[in-house]
C-alpha cells in the first residue's frame, strides 16, 4: 500500500499531456481579420496618402530646385561646348498648346482652365554652313498657368527672356494667334458649358469652346500689338558636326557663365531634400522589408530629374492627387526662366493637334472691325497711342466711304455688340462717327445712329451738348453753302 501511486498524482502527471494548446484559426476568423486588417488600411489610407505627397512633395521639389541650380548649368555647359557655329533664323509656325487633361477635374466640376497650363512653341528654319537644304528645329517654352482672364496679347513676346516669339502675321501685319490641344480636351470643350458667363456676352456662349473663342477674341490689342512689335530674327547657335541639333544663342551664352557658388546651394538643398524625399518612399511603401528594395525605389525616380516637371507630379500623384498639382505648380515656378523643350518639329508639344486660329476680320466683330481693310503703317507705330491713332485715321477714313444705309447699320451694329458686352473695338469708329455727325452728305438715319453710338456705346464720353454743337455746326454750315 505504501508503494501505491496517489490517484491525484496520476493525474498531475498526465496533466501535461492533456494541456489544450492553441486552437489554430477557423476559416471564419480568418475573414474576420482579413476584413478587419483591409478595412482599417481603407480608412487609413487618405491620411497615408496626405502625409505620404507632404514628404514627397517638399523633397522632391528641394532636390528639383538643386538639380536646377548646380546640375543642370553644368550639363547645359557640356553640352553646348562645342556650339562654336552661329546663324540667324525665321519662326515659320508657332501656336500655343493648352495642356489639359479631363481626368483631373473631379466630377461635375467645369473649370477646366484653371487645371490647364499653356506654353508658347515656335518652329525655327535656318541655314546652317554648307547644308544646302534650310533645317527646321522646334522650341517650347516655359509653362504657365491657363484661366478664364488669361490673354495671349498680354503674354511677354518670348519664349522665354531673350528667345524671341511671335506667331505669324496676315496681310495687314495681324498676329494670327493660335492654340493648339488634344483631341481630347477639344472634345472636352466641346461638350461642357463653360464655368462661368459673368461679363460676358449676351446670349451667354453654350460650350467652354464658344468661351474659350470669346476670351482670345480682341481686335484691338491684338492688333496694337502686332503693329508695335516687328518680327523679330531668331539668333542661333550650332555644333558645325550637328547643325541639325541648333539651339538659341541665349542659352547656349547662358550655359558658360556657369556660378560654382551654385553648387553650394544646390548641397544645402539636397541633404534634406534626399531625407525628406526616403522618408516619403518609406512610407509609401510600409511592408516592404528589404533595404535593398527600398533604396532602389528612392534612387530610381531620381535618374528622371532633367525631367522633374512632367515626372514628379505624376509620382506624388499615386499618393494624393492634390498635392501633385501643387507640385506641378511649384515646379513650373522653379523652372519657369530654364525650361525649353528643344525637338524636331514633329516631335513639339501638340505638333499634330487640334488647332484653334484666331483672324481679327473674322470671329464676334466681322461685322465691324472686319470690315476695315487695315495694312500696317510706315515707320511702324513706336507706341499703343500711335498705334491706336493709326488704326482710328484708317477705319475713318474708309467709313467715309460708306453710303448712308451702311454708316446707319454699322453704327448700329457697333451699339448692338456693345450692350452684349462684346466691346474691344468701338473705340476705334468714335472719329469716324463724329465725321459722320458732322457730314451734310448722308441721312439722319446715319446722322441719328452715329450720335446715338456716340452717346451710348462708344466707350468714351460724350455729352448731349457737345453732340448737338457738332449738328448745329453742320446744319450751319450746309445752310451756307446753298
Amino acid at each position: 500500500m505504501k508503494g501505491r501511486l496517489p490517484k491525484q498524482g496520476k493525474r498531475s502527471a498526465a496533466a501535461p499531456a492533456d494541456a489544450v494548446s492553441p486552437s489554430s484559426p477557423t476559416g471564419g476568423h480568418r475573414l474576420r481579420d482579413w476584413l478587419v486588417g483591409t478595412l482599417g488600411m481603407m480608412a487609413a489610407a487618405p491620411v497615408i496618402g496626405i502625409f505620404t505627397g507632404f514628404l514627397l512633395l517638399f523633397g522632391g521639389i528641394f532636390l528639383g530646385v538643386a538639380w536646377q541650380a548646380a546640375m543642370k548649368p553644368l550639363v547645359d555647359m557640356r553640352q553646348y561646348a562645342g556650339f562654336s557655329a552661329s546663324t540667324s533664323g525665321h519662326i515659320v509656325e508657332s501656336w500655343a498648346a493648352i495642356n489639359f487633361d479631363p481626368a483631373s477635374l473631379p466630377a461635375g466640376k467645369l473649370y477646366w482652365d484653371r487645371a490647364s497650363k499653356i506654353s508658347r512653341c515656335t518652329v525655327v528654319e535656318y541655314n546652317a554652313g554648307d547644308w544646302g537644304t534650310p533645317l527646321r528645329r522646334a522650341f517650347c517654352g516655359m509653362r504657365l498657368q491657363f484661366s478664364d482672364n488669361f490673354r495671349l496679347s498680354d503674354w511677354a513676346e518670348a519664349v522665354q527672356e531673350g528667345i524671341p516669339f511671335t506667331f505669324l502675321r496676315d496681310a495687314s501685319g495681324f498676329e494670327l494667334q493660335e492654340v493648339r490641344m488634344n483631341r481630347t480636351t477639344l472634345d472636352w470643350i466641346s461638350h461642357h458649358p463653360p464655368r462661368d458667363t459673368f461679363m460676358m456676352s449676351k446670349p451667354p456662349p453654350a460650350t467652354a469652346l464658344a468661351a474659350l473663342r470669346e476670351q482670345l477674341d480682341l481686335p484691338v490689342d491684338v492688333a496694337v500689338l502686332s503693329w508695335t512689335h516687328a518680327v523679330p530674327d531668331f539668333p542661333l547657335r550650332f555644333d558645325p558636326q550637328r547643325p541639325q541639333e541648333a539651339m538659341p544663342a541665349r542659352v547656349v551664352e547662358d550655359s558658360r557663365a556657369w556660378n560654382p557658388t551654385a553648387a553650394v546651394l544646390a548641397l544645402l538643398l539636397a541633404i534634406p531634400g534626399f531625407w525628406v524625399w526616403r522618408m516619403g518612399v518609406r512610407v509609401f511603401f510600409p511592408a516592404e522589408p528589404s533595404p535593398l528594395v527600398l533604396w532602389t525605389l528612392t534612387l530610381l525616380p531620381l535618374l528622371a530629374l532633367p525631367w522633374w516637371g512632367e515626372m514628379l507630379p505624376k509620382l506624388i500623384a499615386r499618393a494624393n492627387r492634390d498635392w501633385a498639382t501643387i507640385a506641378s505648380d511649384m515646379l513650373d515656378d522653379v523652372t519657369r526662366g530654364t525650361r525649353l523643350i528643344a525637338s524636331t518639329p514633329d516631335e513639339a508639344e501638340f505638333a499634330r493637334g487640334e488647332r484653334l486660329v484666331w483672324r481679327l476680320d473674322q470671329g464676334a466683330y466681322a461685322e465691324t472691325f472686319g470690315r476695315i481693310r487695315y495694312a500696317r503703317p510706315e515707320p511702324p507705330p513706336k507706341s499703343a497711342d500711335e498705334a491706336i491713332a493709326a488704326l482710328r485715321a484708317q477705319t475713318a477714313a474708309q467709313v467715309r466711304g460708306f453710303d448712308s444705309a451702311q454708316r446707319a447699320a454699322l453704327f448700329q451694329r457697333l451699339r448692338e455688340q456693345y450692350d452684349a458686352n462684346l466691346q474691344n473695338v468701338q473705340r476705334l469708329f468714335t472719329t469716324a462717327a463724329e465725321d459722320t455727325l458732322r457730314d451734310a452728305g448722308v441721312d439722319a438715319a446715319a446722322h441719328k445712329a452715329a450720335r446715338k453710338f456716340l452717346f451710348y456705346a462708344s466707350g468714351g464720353t460724350y455729352y448731349e451738348d457737345q453732340l448737338d454743337r457738332i449738328e448745329a455746326a453742320r446744319d450751319a454750315a450746309s445752310a451756307a453753302s446753298r
